[in-house]
């Protein structure tokens, strides 16, 4: 299903002035697994080198992009259009893109939907938020809502990604699991410990076992590995040398 997600959402940008902008689109879109980038009215020369610096990696998207003359045509094999707008100077009701991301991600596993974003400038005419089916908003800050166009692809190609959970794992990465300390290194650990802290007076007789006890959990609760333990245990034995203080625990 995941898959089908990324295969049926469309980015469209209704009249994008700045070069720089659309690469980022492009740019942003592909980070998250989107490819499907439409261009209504661009600039005659919206590959040129100021998009495809910010398009750096996503030169394909920006290469493969449509171009239309009007929203309509853009939107003509979609069966939902979500449209972006800050909501300044409009009485019209706008969603929070967080109330309707999970159903706008249920509808684009089966059904080709776009998610419409205006120009830089002035945004999204009416007329063209009349076109839309669902008009949103990205919540921020009311003392300045009105989002880089590029950021708002991004955050709304991230908030789609994240409900297919198609990228909860990175595929270059394995997952490493350490080697752990035995009991008696990290003992040995918590020995050293103990003898700095008493040497530069940090416990007192009457909480010393209550502050070892607390360092000990909290280090415990760190789960440090074998290599981990032996860099802290190696850094206290110096300092301990350093102060006069170093032997070995007796057992």
């Amino acid at each position: 299903m995941a898959q089908k997600i990324f295969q049926n959402t469309a980015f469209v940008l209704v009249r994008p002035e700045f070069l720089g902008n659309i690469g980022s689109v492009a740019r942003v879109m592909k980070n998250f697994g989107f490819h499907d980038l439409r261009l209504v009215a661009p600039p005659k020369n919206y590959k040129d080198s100021d998009a495809r610096i910010m398009a750096v990696g996503a030169f394909d998207v920006l290469k493969k992009a449509a171009v239309f003359a009007t929203l309509e045509e853009a939107l003509a094999d979609r069966q939902l259009s979500i449209a972006s707008s800050s909501g300044r100077r409009r009485s019209r009701q706008l969603n929070n893109l967080g109330e309707v991301i999970d159903e706008c991600s249920s509808y684009a596993a089966v059904n080709g939907i776009a998610f419409v974003l205006g120009n830089e400038r002035n945004g999204l005419l009416d007329s063209e938020l009349s076109l839309c089916n669902k008009k949103v908003r990205i919540e921020s800050s009311p003392e300045f809502p009105a989002l880089n166009l590029a950021q708002a692809a991004g955050i709304i190609a991230y908030s789609l990604s994240s409900r297919a959970g198609a990228h909860k794992k990175q595929p270059s990465q394995k997952q490493r699991v350490n080697e752990l300390p035995s009991f008696s290194e990290l003992h040995e650990l918590f020995y050293q410990l103990e003898l700095l802290l008493g040497s530069v007076e940090f416990s007192r007789s009457y909480n010393k076992k209550q502050i070892l006890e607390e360092v000990q959990e909290a280090i415990n609760r760190m789960t440090p590995s074998k290599r981990e333990t032996a860099i802290m245990k190696g850094a206290l034995i110096r300092l301990n040398q350093k102060l006069d203080l170093f032997s070995p625990k007796k057992d």
